[in-house]
């Protein structure tokens, strides 16, 4: 529009002339009806939250001048060779190779010894181990094997020379995050700023992304934050993004987006983008820094229950007690495992059985939660069954990732408990529309889940069997427990299931 404009203004030059003078009487009669006083005259506020609507850090004197930006930003290329059967002209089955190639970006963070990490997307990182109609690659058939790949850094897309390459390996992925952990054998710069809250994002927020479109250049683009929060559970992805309008294309995929700080005046790292729509040129989707924060420190998958569900509360213990007080079945189907819960004055149980429950009755472990003050409560105590008997692990000599896993695992059981109560309750009692929907929300809530608790349970058993005692009594691993002998885990009356259970002692 404002170039068709600017052609009729040269084609017209006495029509250019009347319109200037139009604008000016307008400005002089503006002028002298306006009162410019500086509150009245003062630009909109710019920085109402933790970060600010414009890159730009002149909004306050007090912030600090903007740093220099290093090139801490690397085209990635990743190439792989699939190997793809076929039939000849005599009816044999044959095998023919077939080279695929992709370009996209990443950002280094940290420097250990001689040594750099840089992140990127898993889409990026990763071929699909076999091509089908869902995991598809451009070129390539359904039904083909990948039998080797490679990942470098290059300059451009059409960088052949390979001592201009950087070659790098593959540390970590995790794709319901769309993250992958890369390790080059160098020093690279790396990221020069620190990271940001994406949880402290709102809309209209300015943005930064740097990174390789097409995989042709480095180039910049800015944009503003149309959406800051958004559950994506698309191809597999579980995690929460933020939407940007910035113009991004094929090549960006693992662009490091920056905000800027209202507090220090400097850029922060707010997400890494990974996806766009594919009807919006202009939409395009961030996986927020506060997800992958964790991941990145500790550079391998992180088990974790979901995206969209937080550590529950004092309240929601309450209502899970009351719940399972009402006379609701206390079993539950949890990734895989079974899981029992006994209710008793000073704290729950949680007894978990195997996969093979009800035809396999025995428990594989016990985990009991007691309350707590400003949270739903804490393990106590934690029991685990092999094929030496019982054991009981001293909490104190857990290692750290252990514990974790124990922590997000409890976390896991409560929310899972929580919802499904509810929803028996909706179907139960709920008469309404309302209710019904509700309802449907948490149906589709509890199959999201599937696959996240699928992955905690593998996790919990592979505990389980690493603590647990062996024939000849020694755990697998681990530090003696607290007991030499094998200690009796909390009865149910029996090691079948009860109806209804045993109450605690």
């Amino acid at each position: 529009m404002l170039r068709e404009f600017a052609t009729a203004l040269k084609a017209r030059p006495a029509a250019t002339l009347l319109l200037a003078a139009f604008f000016a009487l307008a400005g002089v009669l503006i002028g002298a009806s306006v009162d410019w006083n500086s509150s009245i005259a003062k630009p909109a506020l710019s920085c109402a939250g933790e970060y600010a609507d414009t890159l730009q850090p002149q909004f306050s004197r007090s912030l600090q001048p903007m740093q220099p930006t290093a090139e801490y930003t690397y085209l990635i290329r990743n190439t792989a060779r699939y190997e793809c059967p076929y039939y000849g002209p005599d009816g044999k089955l044959r095998k023919r190779s077939i080279d695929a190639r992709e370009h996209g970006t990443a950002f280094a963070y940290e420097v250990s010894g001689d040594e750099t990490y840089l992140l990127t997307n898993e889409h990026v990182a990763v071929w699909p181990e076999v091509t089908d109609s869902r995991y598809k690659v451009a070129g390539v058939a359904d039904g083909c094997k990948r039998v080797e790949s490679r990942l470098r850094i290059v300059h451009d897309e059409q960088s052949e020379e390979e001592n201009q390459q950087i070659s790098i390996k593959l540390i970590a992925a995790d794709p319901r995050l769309d993250a992958a952990i890369l390790k080059a054998g160098k020093r690279l710069p790396i990221l020069p700023y620190p990271l940001g809250k994406s949880a402290s994002l709102r809309q209209g927020n300015a943005v930064e992304v740097r990174g390789f479109p097409l995989g042709l250049l480095h180039a910049v683009n800015t944009g503003k934050i149309v959406n800051p929060y958004d559950l994506d559970t698309e191809q597999g992805w579980e995690h929460v993004d933020f939407v940007i309008d910035a113009l991004l294309s094929e090549g960006n995929s693992g662009s490091p987006v920056l905000a800027l700080s209202c507090k220090t005046g400097r850029l922060e790292l707010v997400g890494m983008h990974h996806a766009g729509y594919k009807e919006a040129s202009a939409l395009n989707v961030v996986v927020g820094i506060d997800q992958l924060r964790e991941f990145m420190a500790k550079k391998r998958r992180i088990p974790r229950a979901s995206a969209d569900g937080a550590s529950p509360g004092v309240a929601e213990r309450k209502r899970l007690e009351e719940r399972l007080g009402g006379g609701s079945l206390p079993l539950f189907a949890f990734g895989g495992l079974n899981i029992l819960t006994e209710r008793g004055p000073d704290r729950l149980r949680y007894h978990v059985y195997g996969r093979a429950f009800p035809v396999d009755d025995r428990r594989l472990a016990v985990l009991e939660d007691q309350p707590a003050a400003d949270r739903f409560g804490e393990l106590a105590r934690l029991f685990v069954r092999g094929d030496g008997g019982w054991r009981e692990p001293a909490l104190e000599a857990l290692g750290e990732e252990e514990r974790d896993l124990v922590g997000r695992v409890l976390d896991a059981f409560r929310l899972h408990m929580l919802r499904v109560l509810e929803h028996r309750r909706l179907l139960s009692h709920g008469d309404s529309a309302e209710d019904r929907r509700r309802a449907r929300d948490i149906s589709k809530t509890l199959e999201r889940q599937t696959m996240p608790e699928r992955e905690l349970g593998a996790n919990l058993l592979d505990l389980v069997e690493r603590l647990a005692p062996t024939r000849e009594g020694i755990p697998i691993g681990v530090q003696p427990a607290r007991d030499a002998g094998a200690p009796a885990p909390p009865v149910l009356g029996a090691e079948t299931l009860p109806t209804p259970p045993a109450p605690i002692p």
